[in-house]
């Protein structure tokens, strides 16, 4: 028993002294103006490819950081000052579920086409209540979109997110500089 104990005293300080990054997370250094240009980018591609139909103008949203990215070490719930996820959501409301239903498939055939992997599948009806949506993750930079409907709303939610990355501590905090709306096609 004594031995566990010891083990257990010594390592964490043996992580720590070879540079192990299982008490910190090893975060990518991320450029804020990049992350948040390509969450816009991706955000119209995805509008454009829903093709819905004319529909109250979507109200024009900021690409805000979020403190969702685990600091690491022995507590679970600390946040990393300066790692942070960008984050993008927009709603269309007073969606019929026959165009959620077409709108929800259009898109997730758009993602498919383009190799990203589905990583939720949100379709389900339990008794009267029906619910669309899904989560696309691109392979090769960790972004992901959630698409939800749901017959109670009836508004259809578009979110985007980047994988978490290290910004300078002043872009932490500070949403984008311009608003985003779709642009019409």
């Amino acid at each position: 028993m004594r031995k566990i104990v010891v083990f257990c005293a010594l390592l964490p300080a043996v992580l720590f002294l070879a540079g192990c990054s299982t008490l910190e997370p090893d975060y990518p250094l991320g450029d804020p103006a990049k992350l948040t240009q390509r969450l816009t980018d991706r955000a119209q591609w995805a509008y454009d490819a829903m093709e819905l139909p004319p529909h109250k103008a979507v109200r024009p949203r900021y690409v805000t950081p979020e403190h969702s990215c685990l600091a690491g070490g022995f507590t679970v719930d600390e946040m990393a000052p300066d790692v942070v996820t960008y984050a993008l959501s927009w709603t269309v409301e007073d969606v019929p579920a026959d165009v959620a239903r077409a709108t929800e498939a259009r898109l997730r055939r758009r993602f498919t086409s383009v190799g990203w992997n589905l990583t939720h599948d949100g379709n389900r009806r339990v008794k009267d209540y029906v619910e669309l949506g899904f989560r696309f993750e691109d392979p090769e930079t960790g972004d992901k979109f959630d698409l939800e409907w749901n017959n109670l709303t009836t508004s259809l939610f578009l979110s985007g997110y980047t994988p978490c990355a290290r910004v300078p501590r002043s872009a932490a905090d500070t949403p984008s500089p311009r608003t985003w709306t779709p642009r019409a096609t």
